[in-house]
């Protein structure tokens, strides 16, 4: 079973592919806890998270999630990341958490996505995507091979200074960073009710046909990736990196 949690396509990207190429059933943790679904999964075939890195880790959401299932039939765990740079010691942390419910951990591994942290970040041009997902699919391959051979996977990528970035840095970020910033709807927006829906959280409600954003956002990003007429912003922090939203993925 492929659990993914995504906000701007990247890990339902991974996702969809190894859902594609092991034959195995995938379930949107974004729905799960936007709906306050039951945490209860049940798998003959090894349990597969993926999520993106936030700040070089798992989101702490996600982490709890994972912390709080009941995994029920296998008892392996692999973790799969999307990140835009680098994943700190995100593995470590995820291997404590699967070893805590006395489960098997298979290993963690980083890909490298087009970054989508609009908040500081300019995102990539079309060209500097398509070199991306060059270099991701044989990565994505070979990843998809070891968990078909049911071995265990080692993390590739090495982070300067991972134990304070995933530590200390990640702390204050969870702490500090994820407070309610100054969003702002342009006189652009149509009321297409596209952010409420796929905030994951249920943060965002409209209100006379216009969003209204609360105080709990976690930086998916998804409302602003997504808008289809790039009315919401970061107030001097968002306008002008661009927009990126993952191509979807295809069969062959």
């Amino acid at each position: 079973m492929i659990l993914y949690f995504s906000g701007t396509g990247n890990s339902k990207y991974v996702a969809n592919y190894l859902s594609d190429k092991l034959d195995d059933e995938m379930v949107s943790l974004n729905e799960v806890i936007k709906y306050n679904q039951k945490l209860d999964f049940t798998s003959i075939k090894p349990f597969i998270f993926v999520s993106p890195i936030y700040c070089w880790r798992y989101p702490k959401i996600i982490e709890d999630l994972i912390s709080h299932s009941n995994l029920l039939g296998s008892n392996e765990v692999y973790c799969i990341a999307t990140m835009g740079q680098d994943s700190g010691k995100a593995g470590k942390y995820l291997k404590k958490i699967v070893q805590s419910k006395g489960m098997i951990f298979k290993g963690f591994e980083g890909l490298l996505m087009p970054d989508n942290y609009v908040f500081s970040d300019k995102m990539a041009t079309s060209e500097e995507i398509k070199y991306i997902f060059e270099n991701l699919m044989p990565v994505l391959e070979d990843l998809r091979y070891q968990i078909s051979k049911n071995q265990f996977i080692k993390t590739r990528e090495k982070t300067h200074l991972a134990s304070l970035k995933s530590g200390l840095i990640n702390k204050q970020f969870n702490k500090y960073l994820l407070r309610n910033k100054v969003f702002t709807i342009s006189k652009d927006c149509i009321g297409c009710t596209q952010c409420e829906l796929l905030c994951p959280v249920n943060n965002i409600i409209m209100k006379d046909n216009h969003p209204v954003i609360g105080s709990n956002c976690i930086y998916c990003f998804s409302c602003i990736q997504h808008c289809p007429k790039e009315a919401i912003n970061i107030r001097g922090q968002t306008e002008n990196n661009g927009r990126y939203v993952c191509q979807e993925y295809k069969t062959k």
